[in-house]
């Protein structure tokens, strides 16, 4: 499978980052904010945040590790900003999960499951309203359900029905819920049985007929829903209260009459205006779902609707950048921003997009391109103050270590948005003192300084655009890289080339220095002495078990002789376990002597309680 390409920064190489390539980039016409996406089918899946010149803010993958994740945005939660997103695991067409809700220290600080007799939270959608106290989630549940009708059979065949969730975050309650199933017959279905890759053939519970697919949920102030329905090619309004449906938009059984409109296999429809006589919604126009296309090209749409006259008609519409457009086969979404420009996320076609209302591309931006499979559900923009909780990473390399090269100093600070310039100071040992030798304008994720001659040790502090230093802004002190006469003929001034990988039938002489100090932790065959990396035991293992050996029989001999003395209830029996026990008392602080313990003296130990009983 082919992987976009990707970024590993100097000082953090655990991080690859996708590198975006922009066809399009008109800084000065760009809404201000960050981008939020989620590739997967990459080397690191996982949410990330760029800026508006493609550099990277923050990687989850230093966070969370690469995890398959979808739709990251700006989420309003106990009164502050925080990213919301889904999690899990992805099957084909849908996925089961929990939604994350992290705070602007990337720390995750709620998770939100389904609730009730369905099953996992889907990936579609998850989203936090009325200021974070509920959550709209998606849910696909199979189901049996009698498909004879289809040619399936006979006998029960297997659907998957669409579900959706309004919860109360912070108890977890289940306040609405709403099944496709009991509202839609599956013959309105525009896909039909085990005819696209995500449909289904029905015959399992693990391939289920998906004929509703739900992919977006919306609320408006009156309390009803708006959700998008990708193989009904339809838009439905659903009552808050009954749960009925108000309208339909689209599909084989519409409410409105469409003027100029037309959309097929569509997501993330939004309310966008409303009142008693018009509604005005926004959505993704697939206008394909891979196997059928109703439109060349794929594009984003703002529709209005007429309640008076019954119809539907297009009010504006926005597509790529491309000569011939761009047709996503899946996924894609759409965003109006509060400066009224459009951001557009392409789906199956991990590239993104940003518009002048008048439609005029100013940012058109690719992750990795189409041949590659790495995909994004949804992509967004927002503004966003991120303050990481981690220090800043530093690496400093200097060829010869001493005054005849330059020694270069390579930062970043994952997910900090507020950092404007760098810091940099060094010293001859780990303690100081210490000179601040150069400060730097930060440049991208990583910013490198170049320091004539070079140093020992350094640490680099992060500063704001006042140039103030930044809460837990200060990295750790690192030691300067210098590489071995075995290595250098492969550095230059700003560091060492990886080792290139063997050639056909070439053999690498692995070998390792021998360690002069043959001591008690020596292991012979690798020349190794791990003495100076661990601390030496107090009792060895063969102590510990010459030790139990020992106690462990004892126990068990008092443990009877006190089962005896407590059933008989005789003087005599109890005196016996006297004798006995005060026997033991006097061989265990010898045994520990000899085993090289710091036991209890004889004399302590004669001084336990030896009371008869009565």
């Amino acid at each position: 499978m082919g992987k976009g390409p990707s970024a590993r920064p100097s000082e953090r190489p655990d991080l690859h980052a996708p590198i975006i390539s922009f066809d399009i980039l008109r800084p000065d016409l760009l809404a201000p904010g960050y981008i939020f996406l989620a590739p997967y089918r990459n080397t690191d899946s996982g949410p990330y945040i760029y800026d508006n010149n493609g550099q990277l803010v923050w990687s989850s993958a230093g966070t969370l590790g690469g995890s398959t994740a979808h739709n990251p945005h700006v989420c309003e939660y106990q009164g502050a900003d925080h990213i919301c997103f889904f999690q899990g695991h992805q099957h084909h067409g849908w996925a089961r999960g929990h939604g994350i809700v992290m705070n602007r220290n990337y720390r995750v600080v709620r998770t939100v499951e389904a609730v009730g007799a369905a099953t996992q939270m889907d990936m579609h959608e998850f989203r936090l309203i009325d200021g974070g106290k509920r959550a709209l989630v998606t849910i696909y549940q199979p189901r049996q359900y009698d498909l004879g009708a289809f040619g399936v059979g006979p006998g029960l065949g297997w659907i998957h029905d669409s579900l959706f969730q309004e919860i109360d975050v912070e108890t977890g309650g289940l306040l609405f819920e709403w099944r496709a199933l009991d509202h839609i017959a599956p013959s309105f279905s525009y896909t039909c049985i085990d005819c696209t890759d995500t449909s289904g053939d029905g015959l399992t519970r693990d391939t289920p007929w998906d004929f509703f697919h739900i992919n977006s949920i919306d609320k408006n102030a009156d309390g009803d829903y708006l959700i998008s329905a990708r193989h009904v090619g339809a838009v439905y309004k659903i009552s808050g209260v009954t749960g009925a449906v108000i309208w339909q938009l689209n599909g084989a059984n519409p409410t409105f009459k469409n003027i100029n409109l037309h959309f097929s296999s569509q997501h993330h429809a939004l309310f966008f205006r409303e009142n008693t006589t018009h509604t005005v919604i926004s959505l993704f126009d697939n206008a394909s779902n891979t196997f059928n296309i109703t439109n060349q090209e794929s594009r984003g749409m703002l529709i209005g609707i007429n309640h008076v006259d019954r119809t539907a008609s297009k009010l504006r519409e926005w597509r790529a950048p491309e000569e011939r457009g761009v047709l996503s086969g899946s996924q894609g979404n759409m965003q109006i921003l509060d400066s009224h420009n459009v951001f557009i996320g392409w789906g199956d076609h991990a590239y993104f997009s940003e518009h002048l209302p008048s439609g005029e591309a100013v940012m058109y931006g690719k992750v990795a391109q189409r041949a590659s499979d790495v995909m994004m559900y949804r992509c967004n923009k927002y503004a966003w103050k991120g303050e990481p909780l981690t220090a800043p990473s530093l690496w400093t390399y200097s060829r010869t270590g001493s005054g005849v090269s330059d020694m270069v100093f390579y930062v970043s600070w994952n997910g900090a948005t507020e950092v404007r310039f760098w810091n940099f100071y060094t010293a001859d040992t780990s303690t100081g003192p210490w000179e601040l030798i150069g400060t730097a304008n930060k440049t991208g994720f990583e910013t490198d300084f170049l320091l004539a001659g070079s140093m020992g040790w350094a640490y680099a502090e992060a500063l704001d655009a006042d140039r103030k230093p930044l809460k837990r802004g200060q990295s750790g002190i690192v030691k300067t890289f210098v590489p071995s006469d075995l290595i250098v003929s492969g550095c230059d001034d700003h560091g060492c080339d990886d080792v290139l990988p063997l050639r056909e039938g070439e053999v690498f002489n692995k070998t390792m220095p021998e360690v002069g100090d043959r001591g008690a932790s020596y292991t012979s065959d690798l020349g190794v002495n791990t003495i100076s990396y661990y601390p030496a035991l107090a009792y060895t293992v063969r102590t510990v078990w010459r030790l139990s050996t020992l106690l462990i029989p004892a126990v068990l001999v008092l443990l009877v002789m006190g089962g005896l003395s407590f059933s008989l209830g005789r003087r005599r029996i109890a005196r016996f376990g006297v004798v006995w026990r005060e026997k033991l008392v006097s061989i265990v602080p010898s045994y520990f002597k000899a085993l090289g313990g710091a036991g209890r003296s004889e004399a302590e130990y004669h001084k336990l309680e030896t009371t008869e009983s009565t």
